[in-house]
């Protein structure tokens, strides 16, 4: 009996120590659970959103990754040749109209060369054709007026006329004049001499830039006192024209017929 009297007041101490047991299993099952509940709620949060930005990521890539094809493929067609490339080849061979262009852009300047330059030869050339023609003209234009000079003379105005002869002359032509003017005119006065002259026909045998000698045939009606009817005469004349600082003139005149 002893035993169990001792017992039963231990018994007795224990239930009023502390609350039931089983409120305070059960709390503390509420209370397991509660937290479980947010864990788990927490937990779920998280892998929704990070499945939700993996899904975003995933398809950010996808997008790029098609942009991309899409570029891989628009650059391909541009760039990539119809037939194989073959990397031996030079760059002429792997250009086979580079050549044939190069030859005919050659060919065209140097065509464009030969225009200007044939151009400017058939320029020069015209230009010395011409001034080599208006020599020409000035030496038979001269010898044709010296001519005409000689053969034209009257006694009314044998002054006039021998100074438009002298007007002319130079060299030998001038010199054989020095001292006989005013005795050949004294005698063109006393025969009454009247002469008409004209040329018929000239032609340059030499010429050059300084000098040139020309053919006249002239013709000539004379009349004076002891012919007063007209006569008809015919001179050929070898004249030299000198082309000098102050002009052209006559240094020599002879008669060849």
């Amino acid at each position: 009996m002893n035993d169990n009297d001792n017992r039963r007041p231990r018994r007795r101490a224990a239930r009023t120590a502390g609350p039931p047991v089983e409120g305070t299993a059960a709390e503390t099952v509420t209370v397991s659970k509660s937290e479980t509940a947010s864990s788990a709620a927490t937990v779920d949060a998280e892998v929704t959103v990070k499945l939700a930005e993996t899904t975003a990521v995933s398809e950010a890539a996808t997008v790029k990754l098609a942009e991309t094809a899409a570029v891989s493929e628009d650059v391909t067609g541009k760039v990539a040749p119809s037939e194989p490339v073959d990397l031996s080849k030079t760059a002429d061979e792997k250009a086979p109209g580079s050549g044939g262009r190069i030859f005919a852009l050659a060919a065209a300047i140097v065509l464009v060369l030969a225009l200007v330059v044939g151009a400017g030869f058939a320029a020069f050339t015209a230009y010395s054709v011409n001034k080599d023609e208006d020599l020409r003209a000035q030496y038979t234009e001269t010898a044709r007026q010296a001519v005409l000079n000689l053969t034209t003379i009257r006694a009314e105005s044998a002054k006039e006329d021998i100074d438009r002869i002298l007007s002319v002359a130079s060299g030998d032509f001038k010199t054989e004049f020095d001292g006989r003017v005013d005795p050949f005119m004294d005698v063109v006065k006393q025969a009454n001499v009247v002469s008409t002259g004209e040329v018929v026909e000239s032609g340059i045998v030499t010429a050059d830039g300084e000098s040139a000698q020309v053919l006249v045939a002239a013709k000539q009606m004379v009349s004076n006192n002891g012919s007063p009817e007209p006569q008809s005469r015919q001179y050929r004349f070898r004249v030299t024209v000198s082309n000098g600082d102050t002009g052209m003139t006559v240094s020599k005149v002879e008669f060849v017929g």
